[in-house]
């Protein structure tokens, strides 16, 4: 597993905030397996934007180090 950057770390709350709505609709009780290609293409999309969605307000909101 590769060290996540601080900012990286600071987005992760949003990504799980982001996940809880799709994990609802999926059930909390189901394991990887029991998921659909449709269930982990939307997890998979759902984490990747919200990533990239707060490390770009992460980033908007930090200095420019040059």
């Amino acid at each position: 597993m590769v060290d996540f950057t601080e900012e990286e770390t600071q987005a992760l709350p949003a990504v799980m905030r982001a996940l809880a709505p799709e994990m609802e609709r999926i059930g909390w009780d189901r394991t990887l397996g029991q998921l659909t290609q449709n269930d982990m293409h939307r997890l998979i999309v759902t984490t990747v934007e919200a990533f990239r969605a707060e490390m770009a307000e992460i980033a908007s909101q930090s200095e420019i180090p040059f």
